[in-house]
């Protein structure tokens, strides 16, 4: 099984960012892979540079609504949240796409 992993919001970029370390244990242990990549989509700058094991770049930490919120998120308005993930969709598509092994059917 192929599993690309994406956390949305503070809580989801932290799950997603655990899914890498366990990835990186178990790769080190059994010299297996359990998730073939890892994407973190928010709304505020600091949640996604909070996150360790994520690689740090704008394709796999991708920032949605950063016009709108000026990177500081949506203050729990998930009405907002939904709003700017929706306009920003491209990013998350470009970010899957572009992960490892991904095939799109």
């Amino acid at each position: 099984m192929q599993l690309l992993v994406i956390g949305c919001g503070q809580c989801g970029g932290r799950i997603a960012d655990e899914f890498v370390r366990q990835n990186i244990q178990a790769r080190a242990q059994r010299g297996i892979d359990i998730i073939t990549g890892a994407l973190a989509v928010n709304t505020d700058t600091a949640d996604l540079s909070g996150l360790s094991y994520i690689k740090p770049d704008y394709q796999h930490r991708i920032l949605v609504g950063g016009q709108r919120t000026r990177g500081h998120g949506v203050g729990k308005v998930n009405e907002l949240g939904a709003e700017v993930a929706r306009e920003d969709g491209d990013k998350v598509l470009e970010g899957i796409r572009g992960a490892e092994r991904f095939t799109e059917t």
